[in-house]
């Protein structure tokens, strides 16, 4: 963690106090939605463990194109 930029630490804060007091829910489905989504567009392989974290936090997305 010593090594973090401070500026990026910054930008996540205040990206971060944009979104709902939900315990980190929602920010926590973003964030996984945009790497499943990331990952799709690099073609790797999807994690179980995000798929799994954005169909449970988000099951009314509609992922089925990202799955496939």
């Amino acid at each position: 963690m010593n090594r973090t930029n401070d500026n990026l630490w910054l930008a996540f804060q205040a990206v971060a106090r944009t979104y709902p007091h939900d315990e980190g829910v929602r920010l926590t489905a973003d964030l996984a939605r945009w790497l499943l989504l990331e990952r799709k567009r690099h073609e790797l392989p999807v994690p179980p463990m995000i798929e799994k974290v954005v169909l449970t936090v988000a099951p009314d997305l509609n992922l089925q194109s990202v799955k496939a």
